[in-house]
């Protein structure tokens, strides 16, 4: 089925199930708070600055981003998640990563499992925006799900509904990220209860 499905498609598949299933999204999500990695990425922010939230989804990292003095810009495809995360008091941008035209306008992005949402192909551009984006020695937190290929995944928590989902290996997110203007600073491999991911700090060059 994914063979069948241009990028366009995929992306819309996870919208509709962020859409449908945003409370349940938020309240499973709510207590992962990933305070060991965003503190790390505070400390390695050249300076102050703003702060891209790039799929923010229910405005959990935004909030602490938010609690610890950063100015955060939180920015989302999905208008359920957007409604929940006002709950936080995170006021979310609606807007599409691919079409981002932002220059040297951030000393940090937030990147936490959005490029699962986006189709490989389209991958290249998203980094590519990033890079443009952020102001030299920029930092880049960014983290996907391992695996390999790009898959159509149903799950029983949010009702069987079809939803896309690009995984990564270690190497190949690395080398994604250095062919678009990255240093690498630190890239390691973590899991929870449920997914194997890799992470990774990066520097705009």
């Amino acid at each position: 089925m994914d063979n069948e499905l241009s990028a366009k498609d995929k992306i819309q598949l996870a919208i509709q199930t962020y859409n449908k299933f945003s409370k349940i999204y938020a309240d499973y999500t709510s207590s992962k708070i990933m305070q060991f990695q965003l503190n790390n990425f505070i400390s390695l922010l050249p300076e102050k600055g703003k702060i891209l939230d790039a799929g923010s989804g229910s405005g959990r990292d935004s909030n602490y981003l938010k609690e610890e003095g950063l100015d955060v810009i939180p920015v989302d495809f999905s208008d359920g998640m957007i409604e929940e995360a006002k709950k936080l008091n995170v006021d979310t941008i609606k807007g599409n990563l691919l079409e981002m035209s932002s220059d040297d306008e951030f000393v940090g992005i937030w990147c936490m499992a959005t490029l699962a949402d986006i189709p490989k192909s389209e991958a290249p551009k998203l980094i590519k925006n990033f890079s443009k984006a952020l102001k030299k020695d920029g930092i880049l937190y960014i983290a996907v799900k391992k695996g390999d290929s790009e898959q159509i995944i149903e799950k029983e928590r949010y009702d069987n509904s079809p939803r896309f989902y690009a995984f990564y290996q270690k190497k190949e997110l690395n080398d994604l990220l250095i062919s678009n203007g990255f240093v690498i600073i630190e890239s390691t491999e973590s899991n929870d209860e449920e997914n194997d991911w890799i992470e990774v700090f990066a520097k705009k060059a």
